[in-house]
């Protein structure tokens, strides 16, 4: 079947989906071994933990890794 060759399987949909859009600002580390990266996109700022998208509105990279830093400290990463 020659649809099957455009079909994507379920590990990398979600690795396209999830993975980081935009101009990478910082990346370190939060709690004991989640990583995080900040990216830039337009104006606008986002936090990913870990491959995952936290938000994506935040007016500075300041408050991105200052929000990234406390949703760690709450889920106890």
């Amino acid at each position: 079947m020659e649809w099957d060759k455009k079909m994507l399987n379920f590990k990398a949909l979600r690795l396209n989906l999830t993975e980081a859009s935009g101009k990478p600002v910082k990346s370190f580390t939060v709690g004991k071994k989640s990583k995080a990266v900040i990216t830039k996109s337009g104006s606008k700022f986002a936090v990913h933990i870990d491959g995952e998208l936290l938000d994506d509105k935040y007016k500075s990279a300041k408050d991105a890794e200052k929000s990234a830093k406390e949703f760690a400290d709450l889920m106890g990463a």
